[in-house]
């Protein structure tokens, strides 16, 4: 019992010593995990050769910076509406001129919806009142799309997204149109 005390207590310094001078870690997987890796912030001298690998040959890509400022305010839209991602929703304004009814403007957007499907949108229309449906989008980068299959509409005079309105070239705002149109109805009730 004694040889088996002090054999103990020979192990216990031992310990205690390697401990004291740090000898002893006790090793974990998730030390490696936790190793620091410094990256200097002076990059100027680094050349990034695999993103222009890695994009297709016959893909647009943004213009460069300096090319930005000779960009005309359409092509600066058509380029922000072409980066859209996220869902995007918006209203059009029909065409003044024929009288509808609810159901009439319900029987457009459906005729719309199923249009758009037929070109690959993924779009929904709903009617809002006798002039106006309002449509979402799942998939914003289709944006530019939507906006042409809309203009070659008969029913679609203006197309809200966002902050911004489109309309085929030549045709006059929206409210102007209204304003005309019920001016010529207080005429004929007189």
């Amino acid at each position: 019992m004694l040889y088996q005390l002090r054999r103990f207590s020979y192990t216990i310094c031992f310990f205690l010593l390697l401990i004291a001078t740090g000898t002893l870690r006790f090793h974990r997987f998730a030390d490696g995990l936790q190793r620091r890796i410094h990256v200097s912030d002076d990059l100027n001298d680094v050349v990034d050769e695999e993103a222009e690998e890695l994009k297709p040959a016959n893909s647009e890509s943004a213009p460069p910076p300096n090319d930005v400022e000779k960009m005309s305010p359409s092509d600066i839209q058509s380029e922000m509406m072409r980066r859209v991602l996220g869902p995007v929703f918006g209203f059009v304004k029909l065409r003044l001129g024929t009288r509808r009814t609810p159901e009439m403007v319900t029987h457009v957007a459906k005729r719309w919806v199923n249009l758009a499907r037929s070109e690959g949108m993924e779009t929904k229309f709903i009617g809002v009142d006798w002039t106006t449906i309002m449509f979402t989008m799942e998939k914003g980068r289709d944006t530019t799309e939507l906006k042409k299959f809309l203009l070659e509409q008969e029913e679609a005079y203006e197309i809200n997204i966002g902050d911004q309105l489109f309309r085929r070239p030549g045709d006059p705002p929206f409210d102007e149109v209204f304003e005309i149109e019920e001016e010529k109805s207080r005429h004929s009730e007189l």
